[in-house]
């Protein structure tokens, strides 16, 4: 009796210890090794993101980008717990710099809805708060009422730069290169700090949405 408990026991951590073994991630940061190893079967998505503070913003005194997530569409994520599969996040320990960040990742093919943001507003240096959107806010029915991306295997796309929007309370709003010549300004600091990418294969596929920005198409 004890051995048959014993291998069954065995058989079972095996099996939990397989599961985790196959288990993938949806999305990975950029890296050249794993960029080999999923040219041809996954996509990469280029984002930025501005998390400065912006002054005079709306009502505030200033205001700032605190953090953008994504689920992949049909992920069936439940709830405002689970792990988003894309989280772009302000790493500053101090003001972060009035610039643009740069993000790679590595992703499976399909849709990828924003599923949350967090923006931090002050009126003064004792009067913060923060307007948070979460899951169950922003995905219905398998929908974001924000906006989405889509990214297909083997393709490299440029999704948009976001910051903030200031012309009422602030939110996250998505911004973009408005010719050529600036785009292929952003793709050569791309290619320094991703050297592995193809950037001549590089789509310029903004993240789609009526709430936080306007349709453009690069001529």
């Amino acid at each position: 009796m004890q051995r048959t408990l014993s291998i069954q026991l065995s058989i079972l951590i095996a099996g939990l210890m397989l599961s985790w073994t196959v288990a993938a991630d949806v999305a990975v940061p950029y890296s050249s090794s794993a960029y080999a190893e999923g040219v041809g079967t996954k996509g990469v998505v280029l984002i930025s993101a501005n998390w400065s503070r912006k002054w005079k913003c709306g009502r505030f005194e200033n205001a700032q980008l605190k953090g953008l997530s994504f689920d992949k569409a049909g992920s069936q994520k439940e709830g405002n717990d689970a792990k988003a599969d894309i989280v772009l996040e302000d790493s500053s320990l101090f003001s972060a710099p009035p610039r643009f960040v740069n993000y790679a990742y590595i992703v499976e093919a399909g849709e990828y809805l924003l599923s949350a943001f967090s923006v931090k507003a002050a009126q003064s240096s004792s009067n913060v708060g923060y307007f948070n959107a979460a899951r169950n806010d922003l995905i219905k029915d398998g929908k974001s009422k924000a906006g989405s991306f889509t990214v297909s295997a083997g393709e490299i796309v440029y999704v948009g730069h976001f910051f903030l929007d200031c012309a009422q309370d602030p939110m996250p709003w998505r911004y973009y290169p408005s010719d050529k010549g600036d785009f292929n300004q952003f793709l050569s600091g791309i290619k320094k700090e991703f050297d592995a990418l193809d950037i001549e294969k590089v789509k310029f596929r903004l993240f789609d949405t009526t709430t936080m920005g306007s349709p453009f198409t690069l001529q």
